[in-house]
């Protein structure tokens, strides 16, 4: 190699760390993000959560993770309202209640703050872009799956006494979750809707609810989780629950995770389907901080796609979604 060929590749070298040096420190924390899940306590974001720091890190941005501890519209609001009194630059939340929320979303625009929504949407605020599944598509398949269930079982002729546990009836994404799932179930089998109940978006309040109506209404036949609450505990804790489900109880839910797989691989559940909060923290914070950066405007709907637990993939995802370790 000639004297010159050296030199002109040690300058290159020289303007490659230069650059680096100089893009690391105009982008050194420049930016301020708040994550805002629905709550602390529903351990369904900790996948957002980690994807998220990850991301903050490679990007070089301050993320702030802030919520109330319970689901709580009002709580939500007077974070939001105090981020738009510090300044921050921009906002992803998963919205407890449309309707409220709207007015802060557009405040928080009005005030130069970059907004999205990720898993639970306000669409008729001015947000930048939602990141999430099409909730009434969740419900159609996990109806599907379920007609198919029953069809399996010979009961599509039968009249089946069904519950359905939600968080909040306020919550759109879970009503969207509703809607699908009785429109897919209408006509192909019939299901009559004992009750809705509404947990409160907490864990505990769905264990309690659902030991107690297993006990007290034991011959329900279908349950149909909107979310994955009362599964985040070992099975051992819904001693009613599995009885019922050990007596031929069909259950069907929506989020999949390590324990509720676990159920399923043992029988208790019949099937489950799953949101992609991984790529709901990491694309998320990614699309909002390229937008902020760079003026880079994503799509309006940002589709994260579903995930299916069935019998052949079950050993797979287990392996795949392990226990999480809360930070």
């Amino acid at each position: 190699m000639s004297r010159l060929m050296r030199q002109l590749i040690l300058a290159l070298f020289v303007v490659v760390l230069i650059l680096v040096f100089f893009s690391s420190w105009i982008y050194a924390e420049d930016l301020t993000i708040a994550f805002l899940p629905r709550s602390l306590g529903n351990p369904i974001f900790l996948d957002a959560f980690e994807a998220a720091q990850k991301k903050a890190y490679e990007l070089n941005v301050r993320l702030e993770w802030v919520a109330p501890f319970d689901f709580d519209g009002e709580a939500q609001i007077e974070i939001i309202e105090n981020l738009i009194r510090r300044g921050v630059d921009g906002i992803i939340a998963s919205v407890n209640d449309e309707e409220p929320v709207r007015q802060v979303i557009n405040e928080a625009l009005d005030a130069g703050i970059a907004v999205a929504t990720f898993d639970a949407d306000c669409p008729d605020s001015g947000r930048l872009f939602h990141i999430g599944i099409d909730n009434y598509a969740a419900g159609v398949e996990i109806g599907t799956a379920l007609v198919e269930v029953i069809k399996s079982r010979k009961l599509q002729d039968h009249e089946l006494d069904t519950m359905i546990m939600t968080g909040y009836r306020e919550a759109l994404n879970l009503e969207e979750r509703i809607r699908g799932f009785l429109e897919a179930t209408a006509g192909e089998v019939n299901l009559n809707i004992e009750a809705i109940l509404e947990n409160e978006d907490t864990v505990e309040k769905s264990i309690l609810l659902l030991e107690d109506y297993v006990l007290v209404n034991p011959d329900v036949d279908v349950i149909f989780f909107v979310g994955g609450w009362p599964f985040y505990v070992p099975g051992e804790a819904l001693p009613n629950f599995q009885k019922w489900a050990q007596q031929g109880g069909i259950a069907v839910g929506i989020d999949l995770f390590y324990d509720a797989l676990l159920l399923q691989k043992e029988g208790l559940i019949q099937y489950l389907i799953g949101q992609d909060m991984t790529s709901m923290g990491s694309l998320g914070l990614e699309l909002l901080v390229n937008y902020i950066r760079f003026g880079q405007v994503p799509p309006e709907f940002v589709k994260t796609g579903l995930e299916h637990a069935n019998e052949a993939n079950i050993d797979r995802l287990l392996q795949i979604h392990k226990p999480w370790l809360v930070k």
